[in-house]
């Protein structure tokens, strides 16, 4: 496929939490975990993805051969997309797994939460990769069309063309991801329905 698509190990960021309770942890996250986009609200783990497209190193090929209008003289060409690169950037900020303090059972339920809400981010992640390899096929579609009195300065500025289409491409669907994340979070209310949701009430 000409527009190819790579994904980046997720980057991760970890911010400290503390407490002798998990009432207490929780207390804590609410003050200093990131602050979620959509909502607003302090969340536990939050995951994030950046789409990069590589648009000055892309390249264009003729969609065809040029055609020539006779009335005018004129070519008409179409370009299409030869090559491509776009990466998927995600990160995800969450907390210091290791804490102290807490009871042997507060402890158990802790790493519980703490799984459940890393497995809640990998099916973020997972939706996202998918997302764009439909970003990717879409931007394959895309077609640039360019008329001048030479077949060379018609396949020009179907190339120029087309660079502006996926330019205005990117630019209408630049918060395509977030509004992913946001869909998949309200359905699952941050995971909480898949077991990211900590026990405070174990001592």
């Amino acid at each position: 496929m000409p527009a190819s698509l790579s994904v980046k190990s997720a980057s991760y960021k970890t911010y400290g939490v503390s407490g002798k309770t998990l009432a207490d942890i929780a207390k804590s996250i609410k003050k200093v975990g990131p602050v979620d986009p959509n909502d607003k609200k302090r969340v536990a783990f939050l995951t994030t993805t950046e789409l990069d497209c590589a648009l000055t190193r892309a390249r264009y090929k003729p969609d065809g051969k040029p055609k020539l209008d006779k009335k005018s003289g004129w070519y008409e060409a179409k370009a299409k997309v030869d090559s491509l690169s776009l990466t998927l950037i995600p990160t995800v900020e969450c907390p210091k797994r290791q804490v102290s303090g807490l009871s042997a059972r507060a402890l158990v339920e802790w790493f519980r939460f703490y799984a459940a809400c890393l497995l809640h981010e990998a099916k973020h992640l997972d939706k996202a990769k998918k997302e764009c390899e439909k970003i990717a096929k879409e931007v394959d579609k895309l077609r640039g069309t360019g008329m001048a009195d030479s077949e060379a300065k018609a396949q020009a500025a179907a190339n120029d063309d087309l660079a502006e289409a996926i330019r205005i491409f990117f630019f209408d669907n630049r918060e395509r991801l977030n509004e992913l994340h946001r869909k998949f979070d309200h359905s699952t209310h941050h995971g909480e329905k898949q077991g990211a949701l900590l026990d405070t009430s174990i001592q």
